[in-house]
């Protein structure tokens, strides 16, 4: 449905120096003989992939086991921007005690409605990213609360804020978003509405639930409202929490979808045909694509958005070390050669 744009919590960005190394944390933990496919199955790293097209596996948009691995580990990934979340609107942020009823909430709705709770979570987190008192907008119809839901009864800011926000309302608001209301479609009817049985239903469902409907070519990218939508929700269900936002919502609905599951529309979309950044030490002379490293980026997510295995990236990067955790930030490397 029509609702609040995406919204990221002020300050929560971290903050990079063109030309320093790029914090290597997660190339410890994934090391060089990890393969490419445990990457993608395990995968839960803050960072943001492009996809566009359909919302198929085919097209290149993540299945499930590429999701994070529970609902408990994406809260916990999210907790502090929910708990920061209420600053932008100039009202009081969520008590700890507020959180942990959205936590409850969330597992509670999934159990009434059958819907993956993770799902829920990353419409609530596109919605209002966790402030529980979030105002109502009204574009056309009212929609309140932590799900900006089609003109449901919960609110903790309409007409006043409520500090603190009652548990029982914070529980309906998520419902209403999940189940829906007497006025208008929830994400279980959405998901319903697609008709589809693979993982494409949540995607698809999420575009309805933003736009109330898909372009009739099916290109989740194309149609009203927020165009990166359905891509936004893909990043959030993969582990995206304050990572740059790298979809541009004029140029998605054009983009054909990826394929091979790769996710390769990423960064730079697929790439450049030329450095649109300092040229990295080492990158081959004979480059036909390059990828110019933004904040959030790292080796394994390099490969994962062009499809690309480390001996190759290496390869085409000789000045790169053996752990590959010396990427420099705002340099371009050699993705295809």
């Amino acid at each position: 449905m029509l609702v609040l744009p995406l919204i990221l919590a002020a300050g929560s960005l971290p903050t990079f120096v063109l030309g320093a190394p790029v914090p290597s944390t997660h190339s410890s933990r994934f090391g060089l003989t990890v393969a490419l496919t445990r990457s993608l199955t395990e995968r839960s790293a803050d960072a943001y992939v492009v996809y566009s097209g359909t919302g198929t596996v085919s097209d290149g948009w993540p299945d499930t086991n590429a999701w994070v691995s529970s609902f408990d580990t994406m809260f916990n990934n999210n907790r502090g921007v929910i708990g920061g979340s209420c600053a932008q609107f100039g009202v009081p942020n969520n008590s700890d005690a507020e959180t942990d009823d959205i936590f409850n909430g969330v597992n509670q709705v999934s159990n009434e409605t059958g819907l993956d709770a993770r799902f829920i979570l990353a419409v609530l987190m596109q919605e209002s990213n966790g402030c529980v008192r979030t105002p109502t907008t009204n574009w056309g119809v009212r929609n309140p609360g932590l799900m900006q839901d089609h003109n449901g009864a919960a609110t903790c800011n309409e007409n006043g804020v409520q500090n603190p926000c009652p548990r029982d309302t914070i529980v309906q608001m998520i419902r209403d978003g999940a189940a829906g209301t007497p006025s208008g479609d929830g994400l279980t009817q959405c998901v319903a509405k697609t008709g589809a049985s693979g993982v494409s239903k949540y995607y698809k469902a999420a575009r309805m639930y933003n736009s109330g409907s898909i372009d009739s070519s099916g290109n989740l990218g194309l149609g009203g409202s927020t165009h990166c939508y359905a891509s936004d929700i893909a990043n959030r269900l993969t582990g995206w929490v304050t990572a740059p936002r790298t979809c541009n919502e004029g140029t998605i609905g054009s983009m054909a979808g990826s394929s091979g599951g790769s996710g390769s529309n990423g960064n730079n979309g697929t790439g450049t045909a030329l450095p649109t950044g300092p040229r990295a030490p080492g990158a081959s002379a004979s480059c036909s694509q390059w990828c110019t490293v933004q904040s959030g980026d790292y080796c394994e997510i390099i490969q994962q958005k062009f499809g690309i295995s480390m001996a190759q990236f290496m390869s085409w990067n000789t000045e790169l070390n053996a752990a590959c955790t010396n990427l420099w930030l705002g340099y371009s490397y050699c993705v295809r050669a």
